[in-house]
C-alpha cells in the first residue's frame, strides 16, 4: 500500500515552518487550482508558501495534485474509505503510536520524521488512526488524475441511507481507483459529491461503473449533455 521514493528532504526547516504557523483545527491549504479542477489541476503554490522549505518540496515534486498539511489529534481516526486518486504522504510530527492502516491486507504502517516521500495507494479501503497523546501532522498531495476527454459522460448517483457518502468511498471510489490505472477509465472530473464526468474507454467499462453503483445500492443515471 506503501511505497518509498527515492525523493527525501531536509526535514529540520520543515519541522520548523509547521511549528510556526498559526494555530489549525484540521488542515492547511498549500497550493490552489481553479474550481472544478480538483483531481486534475494544474496547482499553484499559494504565495505565502513560495521561497520557504514546503513550498520548496513542491515545486521539486514537480506536476502534482492538491497539497495540504493534515492534522490527525490524539485519540483521532478517520472513517474507512478509499479514493480515487493516490497520495503522497510525509511525515513532518507524529508520534510512535500513529498509524495508517490498510483494511483490505490488514496491515499497519508508521511513517517515520525523516524527509521521505511515500506513495500511497488509497484504492485500498484504509483509515490513518492516532492511538497516542501527541497530535500528527503530515503532508499529504494528490496524484493528478487524468481529464475528461470530448467523449464524456456524466455519471450520476441518486438515493442511498445517511452514510450515502462513506458507501460511495468504499464502493466507487474504490473501483474508479483501480479502473483508471488498468485503464478502464482515460478521464475523470468530480462535478459534486454526488455527479462526475468520466471518460470509459469503452461501453463495457461504463457498464461496469454503472453495476457497482447500483449494487451499492444508488439509482444510477448517466448522460452526455
Amino acid at each position: 500500500m506503501l511505497k518509498k521514493l527515492d525523493q527525501a528532504f531536509p526535514i529540520e526547516p520543515i519541522i520548523k515552518q509547521v511549528s510556526e504557523l498559526p494555530y489549525f483545527e484540521k488542515f492547511v491549504q498549500l497550493n490552489e487550482t481553479d474550481e472544478g479542477r480538483l483531481f486534475n489541476g494544474p496547482y499553484r503554490i499559494k504565495p505565502e508558501f513560495v521561497g520557504t522549505p514546503l513550498g520548496n518540496v513542491l515545486g521539486a515534486l514537480g506536476a502534482i495534485g492538491e497539497a495540504r498539511l493534515l492534522k490527525l489529534k490524539p485519540e483521532a481516526s478517520y472513517m474507512a474509505h478509499s479514493d480515487p486518486d493516490d497520495r503522497l504522504h510525509m511525515s513532518i510530527i507524529t508520534n510512535e503510536y500513529c498509524r495508517i492502516i490498510d483494511l483490505e491486507e490488514n496491515q499497519m504502517y508508521h511513517l517515520p520524521v525523516d524527509g521521505s516521500v511515500w506513495l500511497m495507494n488509497t484504492g485500498n479501503i484504509h483509515v490513518a488512526s492516532n492511538f497516542g497523546a501527541h497530535e500528527r501532522i503530515h503532508l499529504n498531495i494528490r496524484v493528478l488524475l487524468p481529464d475528461v476527454k470530448d467523449n464524456w459522460v456524466k455519471f450520476t448517483v441518486e438515493g442511498g441511507d445517511y452514510d450515502w457518502r462513506h458507501i460511495i468511498q468504499i464502493s466507487i471510489t474504490r473501483w474508479m481507483n483501480r479502473a483508471i490505472k488498468e485503464g478502464k477509465m482515460l478521464g475523470i472530473r468530480k462535478l459534486t459529491d454526488r455527479e462526475m464526468l468520466v471518460t470509459p474507454r469503452d461501453a463495457a467499462c461504463l457498464e461496469e461503473l454503472v453495476r457497482v453503483g447500483e449494487q451499492a445500492g444508488f439509482t444510477v443515471t448517466t448522460s452526455t449533455v
